[in-house]
């Protein structure tokens, strides 16, 4: 079978942006290992000095679009008509067209080959485009949480038109290979291996390290993290921005930032286990929460802001989620969990089983062999006693008060949407039009 993948998003090799990159690695060279035939394709670049390689599959950076992300295309419409050439000659090629991120409104080029659609972070137009409006034969999104975000978002027969498959990321092939962590000892190293998106939240990194700085309880404290990498960065959202007033705050009380160049993704693991904490304080509406689970892997644990997919990982032990921007319990939580060895341990064996390359890549193989075969969805809603309404995916519970993810916190909601012990959501009479109006609360019988 001859598959062919096509990026919107400049790739390049062994240095990957985001986790989403880092996943079509691992596809590319686990579908190899399948004997399935690839080509990859990503967008035109000038200045290059050599070819880039995923394994032994080159990227042809061919593709007539901007380089940027997101808005690709925004190119002359001259070089829309070269680009629909282009895919025409690829499918001729191809027995199946795989579209990684998506966002290709030029469907009727891939027209007598079967589809498949890989959605990351919805929070682009083009994910939200390929979801909304383009059809695949099988659309893959790597999370429950992701899945029931677009089952809640719209109407049942446009949900049930699509055909759509959970294949969770996987951890990185070597991540749990030869790991040699560090030791705890006077100094404190916090992790944040993120790209510089300020939604990630490298400014709440800093002022999370100057209060662990403040407890005394370390010599130094160090915050690592990734250098912003002009001639790599191709998204128009990144920015180095630094709050000037918190770093030097850090500085001050024995805090030390150390920023790393850009490090190729299979020597992730080094970096993951070289730290005490990773933290993922951010309120980016996260697809999977790959960071977590692969510093765990290799014996970090991992706090997180409770936002997004980051509450799929919820009972994982090591992997701690925090109330958005609540930085004295991140703190709190970080004291507990950085000597408790055996929830580390518990937390790591759980990943690799779960998570591991060869469950992921067995999916995929079956989805690009037999996209037109359909799961059935079972949705388990946190429901009101009476079963007429639901908690949006994209909501929850936090301290009493609900924190939406695209929203932030919402204080009206103060003691009057909970959720019982028995799992039951409890809705105060006076708040219930709000909540439908801001969707927090979903009406189940929306589309009868």
């Amino acid at each position: 079978m001859k598959v062919a993948c096509l990026s919107m998003a400049p790739l390049y090799g062994e240095f990957v942006l985001g986790g989403s990159q880092k996943v079509l690695n691992d596809i590319i060279l686990g579908l190899r290992k399948n004997n399935i035939e690839m080509r990859v394709f990503s967008p035109k670049e000038s200045n290059i000095t050599k070819d880039s390689y995923i394994g032994d599959v080159k990227i042809e950076k061919s593709l007539n679009l901007s380089g940027s992300f997101p808005s690709p295309f925004e190119i002359p419409l001259y070089e829309i008509q070269d680009l629909s050439n282009k895919l025409l000659e690829i499918t001729d090629w191809a027995d199946r067209i795989y579209l990684h991120g998506d966002g290709w409104f030029l469907r009727d080029e891939f027209s007598n080959k079967m589809i498949i659609s890989g959605i990351h972070d919805l929070v682009y137009q083009e994910s939200l485009s390929s979801v909304f409006s383009f059809l695949s034969n099988n659309t893959i999104v790597p999370s429950n949480y992701l899945l029931e975000t677009i089952h809640s978002s719209i109407d049942n027969k446009k949900f049930s038109s699509n055909n759509f498959s959970v294949i969770p990321n996987s951890i990185s092939l070597d991540t749990n290979k030869n790991i040699k962590n560090k030791e705890l000892d006077e100094n404190l190293v916090i992790l944040f291996p993120h790209r510089p998106d300020p939604r990630k939240g490298f400014n709440k990194a800093i002022e999370i390290a100057n209060e662990f700085a403040k407890t005394k309880n370390w010599k130094n404290v160090i915050l690592k993290s990734c250098t912003f990498n002009k001639s790599l960065n191709k998204d128009k959202k990144n920015t180095e921005f630094l709050e000037d007033k918190n770093y030097k705050e850090f500085l001050s009380n024995n805090g030390e930032v150390i920023f790393n160049d850009w490090i190729p993704f299979n020597k992730m693991g080094d970096f993951y286990s070289s730290g005490d904490l990773t933290l993922c304080p951010g309120d980016f509406i996260e697809s999977f929460g790959l960071v977590p689970l692969e510093s765990l892997a290799n014996n970090t644990p991992a706090l997180c802001s409770s936002v997004g997919a980051f509450r799929d990982l919820r009972n994982i032990p090591g992997i701690e989620l925090i109330s958005y921007g609540d930085i004295k319990d991140f703190v709190e939580k970080g004291m507990e969990i950085i000597n408790n060895k055996d929830e580390i341990s518990k937390g790591k064996n759980f990943i690799l089983s779960e998570f591991s390359n060869q469950k992921m890549i067995d999916s995929y193989v079956e989805k690009i062999t037999n996209p037109n075969n359909k799961e059935n969805h079972d949705f388990k809603y946190i429901k009101s006693g009476s079963d007429n309404l639901y908690l949006a995916p994209w909501c929850s519970v936090e301290n009493d008060i609900i924190y939406h993810d695209y929203l932030g916190w919402m204080p009206k909601t103060k003691d009057k949407i909970t959720v019982n012990d028995s799992g039951e959501l409890l809705v105060d009479s006076t708040i219930v039009q709000y909540g439908i109006n801001k969707r927090i609360l979903i009406p189940t019988y929306i589309d009868e």
